[in-house]
């Protein structure tokens, strides 16, 4: 027979987790209204919010051996999640062609010479595909091949992170 304390504290368990899971399902809500069964970014979006709920739920309580490092890992997978979402890096050259005004300017020099070990290893995907290239110079051509490179290393990188910890977020 337990003390009157730990009899409340023990019938107030079921209330909290009532209250817990009420909480819970509303922050999922968003998901729920936002949601398009077409756009590969909303599975993106809802990845990312659990893994920042995850990771935020970590640094408070801290339930493991290697905390700091599996978090740190959640918070890169968090930002990879972020960038491939919004296809940073297959836009990150728009900013060296054009100004925030959309009026053309001449930094494409800049991006190339900075990313030509990515160039390499590109593939070359649209500046020597037999594609409509006449509205792209081939200097821009190349920026884009650099992108798409990047883009699809950052998502590589991001399922293989993925593959590797997923299980190990937990234990």
């Amino acid at each position: 027979m337990g003390t009157i304390k730990e009899t409340i504290l023990d019938i107030g368990k079921p209330i909290r987790r009532i209250v817990n899971n009420i909480r819970m399902s509303w922050r999922w809500t968003k998901f729920g209204w936002n949601d398009r069964d077409f756009d590969y970014v909303y599975l993106y979006n809802v990845m990312k919010f659990k893994i920042d709920n995850m990771e935020k739920t970590f640094v408070k309580y801290g339930y493991h051996d290697n905390n700091d490092y599996t978090t740190s890992r959640m918070r890169l997978i968090s930002r990879l999640l972020d960038k491939v979402s919004t296809e940073f890096y297959e836009m990150e050259y728009w900013d060296y062609v054009y100004d925030e005004n959309h009026n053309k300017i001449d930094k494409i020099d800049i991006y190339l010479e900075a990313n030509k070990h990515n160039y390499r290893r590109s593939g070359k995907y649209f500046s020597t595909r037999g594609r409509n290239m006449k509205s792209f110079n081939v200097k821009e051509a190349c920026a884009m091949d650099i992108g798409y490179y990047k883009h699809k290393k950052a998502k590589r990188l991001l399922f293989q992170l993925l593959e590797h910890r997923i299980d190990w977020f937990w234990d």
